[in-house]
Protein backbone atom coordinates (compact mmCIF):
# COMPACT_ATOMS: atom_id res chain seq x y z
CA UNK A 1 0.00 0.00 0.00
CA UNK A 2 2.57 2.56 1.23
CA UNK A 3 4.33 1.39 -2.63
CA UNK A 4 1.04 2.64 -4.27
CA UNK A 5 1.03 5.71 -2.86
CA UNK A 6 4.29 6.68 -3.41
CA UNK A 7 3.68 5.87 -7.27
CA UNK A 8 0.60 7.80 -7.49
CA UNK A 9 2.39 10.83 -5.95
CA UNK A 10 5.19 10.09 -8.15
CA UNK A 11 3.04 10.35 -11.13
CA UNK A 12 1.03 13.76 -10.12
CA UNK A 13 4.08 14.90 -9.69
CA UNK A 14 5.22 13.73 -13.37
CA UNK A 15 1.72 15.21 -14.72
CA UNK A 16 1.76 18.22 -13.49
CA UNK A 17 5.90 18.69 -14.32
CA UNK A 18 4.81 17.43 -17.88
CA UNK A 19 2.33 20.43 -18.15
CA UNK A 20 4.69 23.03 -16.73
CA UNK A 21 7.81 22.06 -19.48
CA UNK A 22 4.91 22.04 -22.11
CA UNK A 23 4.19 25.38 -20.97
CA UNK A 24 7.30 26.93 -21.40
CA UNK A 25 8.21 24.79 -24.48
CA UNK A 26 11.74 23.51 -22.17
CA UNK A 27 12.23 19.81 -21.33
CA UNK A 28 14.38 18.49 -18.09
CA UNK A 29 15.86 15.72 -19.22
CA UNK A 30 16.67 14.73 -15.50
CA UNK A 31 12.96 15.36 -14.49
CA UNK A 32 11.64 13.17 -16.89
CA UNK A 33 13.74 10.45 -16.70
CA UNK A 34 12.91 9.83 -12.46
CA UNK A 35 9.14 10.47 -13.57
CA UNK A 36 9.05 8.05 -16.32
CA UNK A 37 10.98 5.06 -14.12
CA UNK A 38 8.85 5.55 -11.21
CA UNK A 39 5.90 4.77 -13.37
CA UNK A 40 6.59 2.27 -15.81
CA UNK A 41 8.89 0.91 -13.23
CA UNK A 42 11.56 0.06 -16.37
CA UNK A 43 15.05 1.10 -14.95
CA UNK A 44 18.18 1.53 -16.89
CA UNK A 45 21.23 2.43 -15.25
CA UNK A 46 21.22 5.68 -16.08
CA UNK A 47 17.75 6.11 -13.80
CA UNK A 48 19.32 3.84 -11.10
CA UNK A 49 21.96 6.76 -10.61
CA UNK A 50 19.52 9.69 -10.76
CA UNK A 51 17.69 7.49 -8.20
CA UNK A 52 20.48 7.35 -5.96
CA UNK A 53 21.31 10.97 -5.85
CA UNK A 54 18.14 12.08 -4.65
CA UNK A 55 18.24 10.28 -1.66
CA UNK A 56 18.74 12.52 1.70
CA UNK A 57 19.80 10.36 5.08
CA UNK A 58 20.59 10.76 8.66
CA UNK A 59 22.07 9.09 10.94
CA UNK A 60 20.34 9.97 14.25
CA UNK A 61 22.46 9.04 17.68
CA UNK A 62 22.17 9.53 21.47
CA UNK A 63 25.69 8.10 22.15
CA UNK A 64 28.19 9.89 21.05
CA UNK A 65 30.60 8.48 17.96
CA UNK A 66 34.05 7.66 19.06
CA UNK A 67 32.90 4.31 21.17
CA UNK A 68 34.89 2.24 19.37
CA UNK A 69 31.79 -0.13 19.61
CA UNK A 70 28.42 -0.28 18.46
CA UNK A 71 28.08 3.33 18.01
CA UNK A 72 31.17 3.25 15.57
CA UNK A 73 29.79 -0.07 14.14
CA UNK A 74 26.49 1.82 13.05
CA UNK A 75 27.94 5.15 11.35
CA UNK A 76 30.30 2.59 9.19
CA UNK A 77 27.37 0.74 7.76
CA UNK A 78 25.47 4.06 7.46
CA UNK A 79 28.46 5.47 5.58
CA UNK A 80 28.96 2.74 3.21
CA UNK A 81 25.32 2.07 2.33
CA UNK A 82 25.03 6.37 1.58
CA UNK A 83 28.54 6.39 -0.66
CA UNK A 84 27.13 3.50 -2.44
CA UNK A 85 24.18 4.97 -3.07
CA UNK A 86 25.01 8.64 -3.56
CA UNK A 87 22.83 9.35 -0.45
CA UNK A 88 22.96 12.92 1.20
CA UNK A 89 24.26 12.55 4.66
CA UNK A 90 24.02 14.38 7.99
CA UNK A 91 25.05 13.26 11.08
CA UNK A 92 23.44 14.56 14.65
CA UNK A 93 23.88 13.49 18.07
CA UNK A 94 21.07 14.47 19.70
CA UNK A 95 20.92 15.72 23.52
CA UNK A 96 18.40 14.29 25.46
CA UNK A 97 15.22 16.38 25.60
CA UNK A 98 16.38 17.41 22.10
CA UNK A 99 14.75 13.59 20.52
CA UNK A 100 12.07 14.51 18.97
CA UNK A 101 12.98 17.68 18.23
CA UNK A 102 15.57 16.65 16.32
CA UNK A 103 14.08 14.18 14.58
CA UNK A 104 10.98 16.02 13.28
CA UNK A 105 13.23 18.78 12.05
CA UNK A 106 15.02 16.36 9.93
CA UNK A 107 12.31 15.29 7.92
CA UNK A 108 11.06 18.69 7.56
CA UNK A 109 14.23 19.27 5.77
CA UNK A 110 13.44 16.72 3.35
CA UNK A 111 15.65 13.76 4.93
CA UNK A 112 13.71 11.11 3.36
CA UNK A 113 16.12 8.33 5.32
CA UNK A 114 16.73 8.74 8.99
CA UNK A 115 18.32 5.72 11.03
CA UNK A 116 17.68 6.04 14.46
CA UNK A 117 20.25 4.52 17.25
CA UNK A 118 19.91 3.83 20.62
CA UNK A 119 16.96 3.03 22.96
CA UNK A 120 17.15 6.61 24.37
CA UNK A 121 15.30 7.44 20.47
CA UNK A 122 12.71 4.83 20.26
CA UNK A 123 9.44 6.56 21.78
CA UNK A 124 10.72 9.56 19.85
CA UNK A 125 10.87 7.69 16.33
CA UNK A 126 8.02 5.41 17.33
CA UNK A 127 5.94 8.70 17.78
CA UNK A 128 7.42 10.74 14.72
CA UNK A 129 7.41 7.81 12.08
CA UNK A 130 3.51 8.04 11.56
CA UNK A 131 3.23 11.90 10.78
CA UNK A 132 6.20 11.64 8.10
CA UNK A 133 4.81 8.36 5.85
CA UNK A 134 6.98 9.46 3.28
CA UNK A 135 10.24 9.25 5.38
CA UNK A 136 11.67 5.60 5.61
CA UNK A 137 12.81 5.10 9.39
CA UNK A 138 15.14 2.38 10.78
CA UNK A 139 15.79 2.43 14.46
CA UNK A 140 17.97 -0.11 16.55
CA UNK A 141 17.13 -1.81 19.75
CA UNK A 142 13.56 -1.05 19.73
CA UNK A 143 10.72 -3.74 18.94
CA UNK A 144 8.17 -1.51 17.28
CA UNK A 145 5.29 -3.05 15.53
CA UNK A 146 2.77 -1.78 13.29
CA UNK A 147 4.38 1.13 11.54
CA UNK A 148 4.74 1.04 8.03
CA UNK A 149 7.74 3.14 7.58
CA UNK A 150 9.69 1.75 10.62
CA UNK A 151 11.83 -1.24 10.42
CA UNK A 152 13.53 -2.29 13.51
CA UNK A 153 16.58 -4.08 13.96
CA UNK A 154 17.41 -6.08 16.79
CA UNK A 155 20.28 -8.28 18.28
CA UNK A 156 19.84 -11.30 20.33
CA UNK A 157 22.54 -10.62 22.68
CA UNK A 158 21.73 -13.58 24.95
CA UNK A 159 22.62 -15.89 22.20
CA UNK A 160 25.93 -14.83 21.49
CA UNK A 161 26.33 -13.59 25.47
CA UNK A 162 25.68 -17.07 26.01
CA UNK A 163 28.83 -18.23 24.23
CA UNK A 164 30.96 -15.12 26.13
CA UNK A 165 29.66 -17.16 29.03
CA UNK A 166 30.84 -20.26 28.43
CA UNK A 167 34.46 -19.04 27.69
CA UNK A 168 34.22 -17.39 30.70
CA UNK A 169 33.22 -20.03 32.83
CA UNK A 170 35.51 -22.93 31.64
CA UNK A 171 38.54 -20.35 31.91
CA UNK A 172 37.84 -19.12 35.61
CA UNK A 173 40.47 -19.53 37.92
CA UNK A 174 38.36 -18.25 40.90
CA UNK A 175 34.99 -19.42 40.04
CA UNK A 176 33.57 -15.91 40.26
CA UNK A 177 33.04 -13.38 36.75
CA UNK A 178 31.97 -10.01 36.67
CA UNK A 179 29.74 -7.60 34.52
CA UNK A 180 29.26 -4.51 33.62
CA UNK A 181 26.72 -3.06 32.39
CA UNK A 182 26.12 0.56 30.69
CA UNK A 183 22.45 0.96 31.90
CA UNK A 184 20.05 -1.40 34.08
CA UNK A 185 17.58 -1.90 31.69
CA UNK A 186 16.05 -4.88 29.26
CA UNK A 187 18.23 -3.89 26.44
CA UNK A 188 21.54 -4.76 28.34
CA UNK A 189 20.39 -7.19 30.53
CA UNK A 190 19.69 -9.48 27.37
CA UNK A 191 24.08 -9.64 27.50
CA UNK A 192 23.72 -10.52 31.01
CA UNK A 193 21.21 -12.86 30.64
CA UNK A 194 22.70 -14.85 28.32
CA UNK A 195 26.58 -14.58 30.13
CA UNK A 196 24.73 -15.97 33.34
CA UNK A 197 23.16 -19.04 31.68
CA UNK A 198 26.23 -19.62 29.80
CA UNK A 199 28.57 -19.81 32.27
CA UNK A 200 26.57 -22.13 34.81
CA UNK A 201 25.94 -24.39 31.81
CA UNK A 202 29.64 -25.20 32.33
CA UNK A 203 30.44 -24.39 35.79
CA UNK A 204 27.51 -24.66 37.86
CA UNK A 205 28.67 -22.85 41.12
CA UNK A 206 30.02 -19.79 39.51
CA UNK A 207 29.02 -16.65 40.91
CA UNK A 208 28.40 -13.77 38.09
CA UNK A 209 28.21 -10.26 39.70
CA UNK A 210 26.34 -7.31 37.51
CA UNK A 211 27.48 -3.79 38.31
CA UNK A 212 25.72 -0.93 36.35
CA UNK A 213 27.74 2.36 35.57
CA UNK A 214 24.11 4.21 35.03
CA UNK A 215 25.80 5.84 31.33
CA UNK A 216 27.17 4.82 27.72
CA UNK A 217 29.41 7.79 28.03
CA UNK A 218 31.96 7.68 31.27
CA UNK A 219 34.88 5.45 30.83
CA UNK A 220 36.45 6.57 34.23
CA UNK A 221 33.45 5.24 36.00
CA UNK A 222 33.83 2.09 34.36
CA UNK A 223 37.28 1.83 34.99
CA UNK A 224 36.06 2.11 38.76
CA UNK A 225 33.88 -0.44 38.42
CA UNK A 226 36.14 -2.90 37.16
CA UNK A 227 38.54 -2.49 39.20
CA UNK A 228 36.10 -2.88 42.23
CA UNK A 229 35.00 -6.49 40.59
CA UNK A 230 38.95 -7.65 40.08
CA UNK A 231 39.93 -6.85 43.30
CA UNK A 232 36.76 -8.51 44.75
CA UNK A 233 38.06 -11.91 43.15
CA UNK A 234 36.18 -11.58 39.80
CA UNK A 235 39.42 -13.06 37.67
CA UNK A 236 37.62 -12.13 34.56
CA UNK A 237 35.21 -8.93 33.44
CA UNK A 238 32.15 -8.90 30.76
CA UNK A 239 31.25 -5.15 29.25
CA UNK A 240 28.26 -3.92 27.42
CA UNK A 241 28.51 -0.63 28.26
CA UNK A 242 29.61 1.27 24.98
CA UNK A 243 31.85 3.77 25.66
CA UNK A 244 32.08 3.84 29.20
CA UNK A 245 32.85 -0.33 28.75
CA UNK A 246 36.60 1.28 27.60
CA UNK A 247 37.45 1.64 31.01
CA UNK A 248 37.36 -2.06 31.87
CA UNK A 249 40.57 -2.64 29.26
CA UNK A 250 42.24 0.03 31.57
CA UNK A 251 41.65 -1.41 34.76
CA UNK A 252 42.30 -5.22 33.66
CA UNK A 253 45.78 -4.00 32.08
CA UNK A 254 46.73 -2.59 36.08
CA UNK A 255 45.35 -5.99 37.68
CA UNK A 256 46.12 -8.34 35.13
CA UNK A 257 43.07 -9.33 34.89
CA UNK A 258 41.55 -11.29 31.97
CA UNK A 259 37.83 -9.57 29.81
CA UNK A 260 35.57 -10.18 27.30
CA UNK A 261 35.39 -7.20 24.32
CA UNK A 262 31.60 -6.69 22.96
CA UNK A 263 29.95 -5.07 20.21
CA UNK A 264 33.06 -5.13 17.71
CA UNK A 265 35.99 -7.20 17.75
CA UNK A 266 37.88 -5.78 20.70
CA UNK A 267 40.66 -8.51 20.70
CA UNK A 268 43.34 -7.13 20.11
CA UNK A 269 43.19 -4.28 22.55
CA UNK A 270 44.77 -6.06 25.32
CA UNK A 271 46.77 -9.26 23.86
CA UNK A 272 46.92 -11.90 26.61
CA UNK A 273 43.70 -10.58 28.37
CA UNK A 274 40.91 -9.97 26.19
CA UNK A 275 39.31 -13.60 25.84
CA UNK A 276 36.71 -12.87 23.19
CA UNK A 277 34.57 -10.47 21.98
CA UNK A 278 30.63 -10.98 21.55
CA UNK A 279 30.22 -8.94 18.05
CA UNK A 280 27.15 -7.72 16.64
CA UNK A 281 26.75 -7.05 12.88
CA UNK A 282 24.94 -3.96 13.51
CA UNK A 283 26.92 -1.94 10.31
CA UNK A 284 25.80 -4.76 7.90
CA UNK A 285 22.06 -5.00 9.28
CA UNK A 286 22.07 -1.33 8.85
CA UNK A 287 23.54 -1.39 5.06
CA UNK A 288 21.26 -3.70 4.11
CA UNK A 289 18.19 -1.73 5.33
CA UNK A 290 19.46 1.03 3.68
CA UNK A 291 19.85 -0.83 0.26
CA UNK A 292 16.13 -1.75 0.83
CA UNK A 293 15.10 1.69 0.65
CA UNK A 294 17.49 2.60 -2.46
CA UNK A 295 16.12 -0.28 -4.24
CA UNK A 296 12.75 0.66 -3.42
CA UNK A 297 12.32 -3.24 -1.69
CA UNK A 298 11.98 -1.43 1.92
CA UNK A 299 9.61 -4.14 4.39
CA UNK A 300 8.88 -2.49 7.72
CA UNK A 301 8.53 -4.46 11.15
CA UNK A 302 11.15 -5.67 13.82
CA UNK A 303 13.63 -7.56 12.92
CA UNK A 304 15.56 -10.25 15.42
CA UNK A 305 18.89 -11.16 14.32
CA UNK A 306 20.80 -14.09 16.58
CA UNK A 307 24.23 -16.50 16.26
CA UNK A 308 22.22 -18.05 12.76
CA UNK A 309 24.27 -16.51 10.25
CA UNK A 310 26.50 -15.02 12.88
CA UNK A 311 24.45 -11.71 12.82
CA UNK A 312 25.63 -12.08 16.35
CA UNK A 313 28.79 -14.18 17.35
CA UNK A 314 31.91 -14.66 19.61
CA UNK A 315 34.80 -13.72 18.10
CA UNK A 316 36.96 -15.64 19.19
CA UNK A 317 41.44 -14.40 19.85
CA UNK A 318 43.71 -15.70 17.40
CA UNK A 319 46.86 -17.57 19.23
CA UNK A 320 48.71 -14.59 19.45
CA UNK A 321 45.95 -12.73 21.25
CA UNK A 322 45.68 -14.98 23.76
CA UNK A 323 45.14 -19.07 23.35
CA UNK A 324 42.49 -21.20 24.07
CA UNK A 325 42.34 -24.94 24.72
CA UNK A 326 40.97 -26.70 21.90
CA UNK A 327 38.08 -27.68 24.09
CA UNK A 328 36.99 -24.55 24.98
CA UNK A 329 37.01 -23.82 21.44
CA UNK A 330 34.91 -26.83 20.64
CA UNK A 331 32.34 -26.38 23.24
CA UNK A 332 31.75 -22.87 21.91
CA UNK A 333 31.41 -24.47 18.36
CA UNK A 334 28.88 -26.66 20.06
CA UNK A 335 26.73 -24.42 22.06
CA UNK A 336 26.31 -22.12 18.59
CA UNK A 337 25.37 -25.18 17.06
CA UNK A 338 22.59 -26.29 19.27
CA UNK A 339 21.14 -22.59 19.29
CA UNK A 340 20.60 -22.43 16.04
CA UNK A 341 19.25 -25.92 15.96
CA UNK A 342 16.87 -24.97 18.79
CA UNK A 343 18.61 -27.53 21.12
CA UNK A 344 19.29 -24.61 23.14
CA UNK A 345 17.34 -21.76 24.00
CA UNK A 346 18.89 -19.17 25.75
CA UNK A 347 16.52 -17.03 28.04
CA UNK A 348 16.88 -13.24 27.53
CA UNK A 349 15.52 -12.32 30.80
CA UNK A 350 18.25 -11.85 33.71
CA UNK A 351 18.20 -13.78 36.85
CA UNK A 352 17.93 -10.95 38.76
CA UNK A 353 14.87 -9.82 37.05
CA UNK A 354 12.73 -12.94 37.54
Amino acid sequence: MRKIKKQIALLMCAIITAISLGACGTTDKETSVQNDSSVTGNESNENKEETKTSLKAALVTAQKLGDQGVTDLCHSGFMKAAEEYGMDTQIVEVQKGEYEESIRALCEDGFNIVVALNVELVDATSKIAPDYPEVDFILTLGDVEGIENLKCLLGKENEGSYLAGIEAGMITKTNHIGFIGGQDNAEINRFLAGYEQGAKSVNPDIVIDPVYVGSFEDPTKGKDLALMLYNQGCDIVYSAAAKSGLGMFDAAKETGGLCIGVDVNQNDVLPGQVIGSMAIAYDQWIYNAMKEIAEDKFESGAFWYGVEGDNVYLALPTPEQYELSQDIIDAVEDAKNKIVSGEITVDSIAEKDK
